[in-house]
């Protein structure tokens, strides 16, 4: 196997690292979220603290992998993103440790105090975790401005239309998702709570018209995903994010219907085509500039020798399949029929 084309795998591994690590981490989130809202006793808030603490052991495994091989194969560009980003990725850190310390010590303390700063902390924690996570996302699909191997940026320059809606649509996504997971753990009060809440506070409308404004923002200008390389050659790609469009207005309808098993399919596949979209268009570039294409910092220019590439590709292939093997039967196991009122 050739150098480039080892290179080219690991991108799109970094891409997968991206999505499993979502497709967990939201519904989860979204849980917390909700607590400080639906739950209103502590018994209620106990019960969801297993529902989301439960489900969360090695979901952050695949953020460090995405983050680790993104250093690891592509070590410049690496350099070049988080010298960029520092701020956000700081506040990205701190969001997680809080999101981590609020679940695990929300009941070590009796207080009424403690309780309801832990919740509080478990709900802020978890919005900034996911509207960060969606700045980065858009703006590294959007592009950097990245001219003359240097970043022209400041603190706010990740911040525009596009990645601020890729920030409250994850967000948005997380509330909802948040009451799927509790119907789909058979806390159907809790849940059923929750679906009125998305459904009052028109949360659910806001999904398709969100991904709207990302699509257009990421796809806005001269140096835009779709006149990329892949979408260029085969401009049958352009189905990706039209039915990504598609399947998030299709989850904002099962939501307000209430079918959570077809909100979770509709969330999934969304999630998945949003995703590839993104690594598909900005391809061949590891650091996609929004100034010029030929500006960014291709994968041919940024990888690392044959001899790491073999190495991280071994690793890779052996590990993947056994942290999947782990994670699907900790949901098979969880997932068993349990009833929610013996939850203590």
């Amino acid at each position: 196997m050739t150098q480039e084309l080892l290179a080219n795998i690991l991108y799109f591994v970094i891409g997968l690292a991206y999505f499993i690590y979502l497709v967990q981490e939201i519904p989860t989130i979204g849980v917390g979220i909700l607590n400080i809202f639906i739950a209103k006793d502590n018994q209620l808030k106990r019960k969801m603290q297993r529902v989301a603490g439960l489900h969360s052991d090695g979901i952050e495994v695949w953020l460090i992998a995405s983050v680790g091989l993104t250093f690891a194969v592509f070590p410049e560009a690496f350099g070049e993103i988080f010298s960029g980003i520092y701020i956000p990725a700081f506040l990205l850190l701190i969001a997680i440790i809080f999101r981590g310390l609020s679940v695990e010590l929300l009941f070590k303390d009796d207080n009424p105090k403690w309780i309801k700063y832990m919740s509080l902390a478990w709900t802020i924690s978890g919005i900034l975790l996911m509207f960060v996570l969606g700045v980065y996302l858009v703006t590294l699909f959007l592009g950097f401005p990245y001219e003359n191997g240097s970043m022209d940026m400041n603190v706010f320059s990740v911040f525009n239309t596009a990645s601020v809606s890729g920030g409250v649509f994850l967000v948005g996504l997380s509330v909802i998702m948040g009451a799927v997971w509790l119907k789909l753990n058979k806390l159907n009060d809790l849940g059923e709570q929750a679906f009125n809440l998305i459904k009052k506070y028109g949360i659910i409308y806001f999904i398709p018209l969100l991904f709207a404004l990302i699509l257009m923002g990421i796809n806005n200008n001269l140096v835009s995903i779709i006149s990329g390389e892949l979408f260029s050659n085969h401009p049958f790609l352009i189905a990706l994010p039209l039915a990504a469009l598609l399947l998030f207005m299709l989850l904002t309808l099962f939501s307000y219907l209430k079918k959570p098993l077809l909100v979770y399919g509709a969330f999934f596949l969304g999630l998945a085509l949003f995703i590839a979209t993104g690594f598909i268009g900005t391809f061949p570039y590891v650091l996609f500039s929004k100034v010029a294409y030929i500006e960014g910092l291709a994968i041919v220019d940024v990888m690392s020798s044959t001899t790491a590439l073999t190495i991280i590709g071994t690793v890779v292939a052996i590990i993947v399949p056994v942290v999947l093997m782990y994670q699907g039967q900790k949901y098979v196991y969880f997932f068993r029929k349990d009833d929610p009122s013996t939850w203590q």
